[in-house]
């Protein structure tokens, strides 16, 4: 039983408003009529747009020679499409690397847990849609609670998300040359958010997500043979090389589905120097270097200026490597040229939150263009200052109304809570401020953002105090405290 990814479909590509199933091979022929790809788990997107990322670079030679690199991708997307030849050369060299059940070479998975397993982890383990052992129900109704066999193509999703998301700590045992362990180390991904740029077509947005060929090592499906889990890894591929897990799929019997998994470590306490591409990258107060986490609570736009610029914030943050690339595209893409974001909020283990997707408007001039830059970051930081100073009014105001101190002075107990007013003033302001930053991205007018975040503040406070009722008490503490938001515009 087979299913090659390369020529199943199993994909959905967009074109205007319909879609269409595709294979590998077909996505890449295609590319430059396609105008996006269409996957319904954002963690598994990430991988999959490395992925392909790779290959891109295979079938387009952006995968060597670092000294032409720039001059290659300018030719590259003057030709406006992928080499047929090349694309299908690609494809037949690793004919046998894509099928999902294949029995030497699965695709990235390990043949050998069957034996180096004494027993599966389940179907429900690789899903991240079902509960399995101490992880959360999530996303899951009571009725999903069994072990029904997925669909090859939704398990391809799984195996993606696993792969480059899945947690650290407790997993199936696996015993390698006399050794054996249960627990693994976190996915390269784990918690984090990653930005890739977005063309007009699948062409566009492939192209100009490659990385400099420093990132690209030997992929797994390209590997002569599978890696030694105790050994140390080689020529390791940024984008699809550092994988702490090892997955095998299951097959049913009619080869349509998956009906049992085995999800266990690959390495034993090895670490994969190098950044990933498409990460920001920011360091702590120790000057120690970290990827950004996703925050479901945290809009993409509030990470906007720091796509575009280095050194950002009291945290310092860096642009993802291949935005500062993409500076050097060609005039004719980098006007249209938009980011995504796809971002998983978890913790390192077992707690998944939410997975998140967003698209930026269209943002070339503001990646060249260093003043409008800087606007955009000022325009940012105001906004967030605002908030903040709107939490601790409100904050303030709820203390004084209930403290014993009638309001005539700061409160002296520090056992009254800062009550509900704070979360409902950030529940208000941030839908607003988020439709604010991005009209005036849009209309590139700056000027009147500061008075925009002002007023919907102090919109924001009227609406939540207003309950506070009309006793002199309550009047006093809000009056009072109204002009703390003001004084945020006065900080440098």
């Amino acid at each position: 039983m087979t299913f090659d990814l390369a020529t199943r479909s199993w994909l959905w590509a967009a074109v205007g408003n319909t879609r269409s199933r595709t294979g590998l091979l077909e996505l890449f022929l295609r590319a430059h009529e396609l105008d996006d790809i269409q996957v319904p788990m954002p963690p598994a997107a990430a991988g999959l747009w490395r992925v392909l990322t790779v290959i891109a670079a295979r079938v387009s030679g952006l995968d060597t020679d670092p000294t032409t690199w720039f001059d290659r991708r300018e030719r590259v997307l003057e030709a406006g499409r992928f080499d047929a030849d090349a694309v299908r050369r690609y494809f037949e060299k690793h004919a046998d690397r894509f099928d999902l059940f294949d029995p030497v070479r699965p695709w990235l998975q390990d043949p050998r847990l069957r034996e180096q397993c004494a027993k599966s982890s389940g179907v429900n383990r690789l899903l991240l849609t079902r509960p399995s052992g101490n992880n959360q129900v999530w996303f899951a109704h009571i009725s999903d609670l069994d072990t029904r066999p997925v669909s090859a193509a939704e398990a391809v999703w799984h195996l993606l998300a696993q792969l480059y998301y899945g947690p650290s700590g407790r997993c199936t045992s696996r015993t390698v040359n006399g050794r054996a362990e249960a627990n693994s180390k976190a996915g390269p991904l784990r918690s984090s958010i990653s930005f890739h740029p977005v063309g007009r077509n699948v062409f566009e947005s492939l192209v100009a997500g490659i990385p400099t060929p420093d990132a690209f090592g030997i992929a797994p499906w390209e590997a002569d043979e599978l890696p030694d889990p105790l050994g140390v890894p080689q020529n390791t591929d940024i984008l699809t090389g550092r994988f702490q897990h090892a997955i095998l799929l299951q097959p049913s019997e009619d080869g349509k589905s998956v009906d049992d998994a085995w999800l266990t470590w690959a390495w034993r306490n090895r670490e994969f120097p190098g950044h990933d591409p498409y990460l920001i990258y920011q360091r702590n107060k120790q000057e120690q270097e970290y990827a950004r986490q996703a925050n479901a609570s945290r809009a993409l736009w509030r990470d906007f200026d720091a796509l575009l610029l280095e050194d950002v914030g009291d945290q310092h943050a860096n642009r993802p490597a291949v935005l500062r690339n993409a500076e050097e595209l060609r005039d004719w893409l980098l006007p249209h040229l938009r980011v995504r974001a796809f971002g998983f909020d978890q913790d390192g283990q077992t707690r998944d939150k939410e997975w998140t997707v967003a698209l930026t408007p269209p943002v070339g001039d503001l990646m060249t263009d260093h003043e409008l830059a800087i606007a955009v970051s000022a325009m940012r930081q105001v906004a967030e200052r605002l908030e903040l100073h709107l939490e601790r009014a409100l904050r303030n105001a709820w203390v004084a109304i209930n403290d014993p101190s009638n309001g005539d002075a700061p409160p002296q107990r520090k056992d009254v809570s800062k009550g509900p007013w704070p979360a409902r003033g950030a529940f208000r302001y941030w839908g607003g401020a988020e439709r604010i930053f991005w009209n005036q991205v849009r209309s590139r007018d700056f000027d009147k953002a500061r008075h925009e975040f002002l007023q919907l503040a102090l919109d924001a406070f009227d609406d939540v105090t207003d309950s506070a009722g009309v006793l002199p008490r309550a009047k006093r503490a809000i009056e009072r405290n109204r002009r703390y938001i003001y004084a945020a515009l006065k900080e440098n």
